[in-house]
């Protein structure tokens, strides 16, 4: 295998690069072609294969250069399946450039509430009905010992919060497909959580804050992906993570360059790096432990100095293939290869339409325009 470093000198895709922060852009020998760069909508996955994208690769403060927190898989079955693992704000403007069908977007496994890892849910359920999707949305995500801080109750009062938007859909064939579905997984124990069309789903409980934090593991035709969400470094990751294709796990700058670019004093950095995050340190130790044919460091503010200095460190812990996430970074995931590479997506896609169900409720008729309106509006 090729390998390369990553120093505050590798250029960006923020600065126009289409070349991935990756140490290694193959693991193993594909055994079909692969563009140097992905264009949406030229590649079909094989039965066998999944491509895993980093919609959202940032933290809660959104940039133009990153959209938070976000991961989408698609696996090669005949239902061209594809999941959202947390939709952080900003993430579906770059999964609408992916070309993808905007009616599959039924699926999202939510790994805590944070605000930067749902912040696109109103978008998804409401504005991607008026986009095409039919049905309505399945949310998975934790349980809380608290049932007010649970995933169920959060989907509820989502919901409540855009009801003017929902009754504003009468008469609009989106209406079925503005609406959820919440199913909780446990917080505090490993658990089989999905299993439809050949994929198979579970979550784990991880170290964040309070109890309400999960991650998850996606198994596939013998491919499998692990998504650490927000954790301390942690024995349940490691071990859902034992040899698998591809590990993304979060990954926050050194304590040093977070005090210096957030402007914190040192010793808060510290609690936030290694009190609620990992260290680049330490994911190197996760990474080393587990044992990924490929490990991301993802939810890094990438800039020359962030992802530099979070490399070597990691480095002193792991010397083995490392990507550091930014938006639109693909993996490529085959029996015979990890193929690492940046996507190209059109600025100006208009939703793609595909098979529908409409699974959701009837539609309820248009409403009349209120009385007032008629010497409100201009018709000429």
């Amino acid at each position: 295998m090729v390998s390369r470093e990553i120093s505050e000198s590798t250029p960006l895709a923020s600065e126009g690069s289409d070349t991935p922060l990756t140490s290694h852009p193959v693991v193993g020998t594909p055994t079909r072609t692969y563009a140097p760069v992905l264009e949406p909508g030229t590649e079909d996955l094989a039965p066998d294969e999944v491509r895993v994208t980093i919609l959202g690769s940032g933290d809660p403060f959104v940039r133009p250069a990153q959209a938070s927190a976000s991961v989408l898989i698609e696996v090669g079955n005949a239902e061209r399946d594809l999941f959202f693992f947390d939709l952080g704000s900003g993430a579906l403007k770059n999964f609408d450039g992916l070309r993808l069908p905007v009616t599959a977007t039924t699926k999202v496994f939510l790994t805590h509430l944070h605000a930067d890892h749902v912040g696109d849910m109103p978008t998804l359920l409401f504005s991607l009905a008026k986009a095409g999707r039919r049905d309505p949305v399945e949310v998975w995500g934790p349980a809380s010992s608290d049932p007010a801080l649970g995933t169920a109750a959060y989907v509820k009062h989502l919901l409540a919060a855009h009801a003017w938007d929902h009754e504003s859909l009468c008469g609009h064939p989106g209406q079925s497909g503005a609406g959820a579905i919440a199913t909780e997984v446990p917080y505090d124990r490993t658990a089989t959580v999905y299993e439809r069309g050949g994929v198979t789903i579970s979550s784990f409980p991880v170290l964040h804050i309070q109890n309400g934090s999960v991650g998850y593991r996606l198994d596939y035709a013998g491919r499998s992906v692990v998504f650490s969400g927000d954790t301390l470094p942690c024995r349940t990751l490691v071990e859902a993570a034992q040899g698998v294709d591809l590990l993304v796990h979060e990954t926050f700058p050194t304590v040093e360059v977070y005090a210096r670019k957030a402007g914190v004093p040192p010793a808060f950095a510290e609690k936030i790096v290694n009190g609620v995050h990992t260290s680049p340190l330490m994911a190197g130790t996760v990474f080393a432990r587990s044992g990924a044919r490929m490990s991301v460091m993802w939810h890094l503010s990438v800039d020359h100095e962030t992802a530099g200095s979070a490399f070597r460190e990691m480095r002193t812990r792991y010397d083995g293939p490392v990507t550091i996430a930014q938006d639109l970074t693909v993996f490529n995931l085959t029996p015979e290869a990890v193929v690492t590479r940046q996507a190209q997506v059109d600025p100006t896609a208009w939703p793609v339409l595909g098979p529908t169900h409409i699974s959701g409720p009837p539609m309820h008729p248009l409403h009349e325009p209120p009385a007032w309106w008629a010497d409100a509006r201009l018709t000429d």
